[in-house]
């Protein structure tokens, strides 16, 4: 490949990367794709097309959003681009990454950015974090990491990144793994690879355009049965818990928990952040040897907002949670 046949698609979502402060206000979206690129340099060789697909706050993309993404992609694909980099907003920048991984948007290498401090902040890290996601989707290796999250100078795989601190520029991490690399002096480095098979999805097509209602119940001292019937609601599709330690509940919620579970789908997973739900070590009630016997699906190695992800896709293409690999 010669250099000047590198052609990097920008598309633009939103978040701080994009915003600005109005006087006396606090700050909103309001750069799009022109004015993101504008700001930052491409690297030699390298020419940055442009495309707006949404300017909202990261809370406000929905997986609607990320289906349309994935189209994006997948037309860049075919337009001949040899990557993609994606300027989204960093509340629900996981999230999106990890959508993204599960769902079909071709082959060539994504990488997902965005920015800590708004456009007009001193400091604001934006530029070079843009800058360092082209130099990554950019590189000949990248297309072997499937979907990845540059931030800070670390390169993440998608399914393993998440927001670690609410207001530092360093705000993005892979622990207990660690980053597939670096970029140092505007070179590239991969250092490691992440070997996970990732279900591929769609997001289906239902009658009425409803994306499926999967709300998260964190669980504490004493999980109460009173919050758990809140979510018997029809409207209500599945229920993901995110359980204390390796995955447990109280014991009073699990009787409650076993009852919900005869009606909807009821994931448990882990609020710890690194390692999986257990499934075969604690025998107590509300533990979860006991949980798996009272038909509560077992969440595996996916944290509860990535729980919450896969089971959205999996209802809306009628299929089970345990009909995957997901939940080993």
């Amino acid at each position: 490949m010669t250099s000047d046949s590198i052609r990097i698609r920008l598309i633009a979502m939103g978040g701080t990367i994009a915003m600005r402060r109005e006087e006396g206000q606090g700050s909103t979206p309001r750069d799009g794709a022109d004015e993101l690129a504008g700001s930052t340099p491409s690297p030699s060789g390298v020419r940055v097309e442009r495309q707006d697909l949404t300017l909202k706050p990261s809370a406000s993309v929905t997986l609607a959003d990320v289906a349309d993404l994935c189209r994006a992609i997948a037309k860049a694909e075919a337009d001949g681009v040899t990557g993609v980099v994606v300027t989204h907003g960093t509340d629900t920048l996981e999230e999106t990454a990890f959508a993204l991984g599960l769902m079909e948007r071709g082959a060539i290498p994504v990488v997902v950015t965005g920015a800590m401090r708004s456009a007009d902040s001193i400091g604001a890290d934006g530029p070079a974090n843009l800058a360092n996601a082209i130099r990554v989707a950019s590189h000949p290796d990248a297309r072997r990491h499937g979907v990845m999250v540059l931030f800070g100078d670390e390169i993440h795989a998608g399914h393993f990144v998440r927001k670690v601190h609410s207001g530092r520029p360093h705000a993005f991490s892979s622990e207990p793994y660690g980053p597939l690399g670096h970029v140092t002096e505007d070179v590239v480095r991969f250092e490691m690879a992440a070997l996970v098979d990732l279900p591929q999805l769609t997001l289906g097509e239902t009658a009425d355009g409803r994306i499926p209602v999967v709300p998260i119940l964190q669980a504490g001292l004493d999980l109460e049965p009173e919050a758990i019937r809140l979510f018997e609601a029809a409207e209500i599709d599945a229920l993901v818990i995110s359980g204390v330690g390796g995955g447990h509940v109280s014991a009073r919620a699990a009787q409650e928990l076993e009852r919900l579970a005869r009606i909807k789908p009821v994931v448990m997973t882990s609020r710890v952040g690194m390692g999986p739900t257990l499934s075969n070590s604690y025998a107590y009630a509300g533990g979860d040897i006991d949980l798996g016997k009272r038909g509560i699906l077992n969440g595996g190695r996916w944290r509860p907002a990535q729980a919450r992800i896969l089971l959205q896709l999996l209802i809306s293409r009628g299929m089970r949670f345990e009909e995957t690999r997901s939940g080993q």
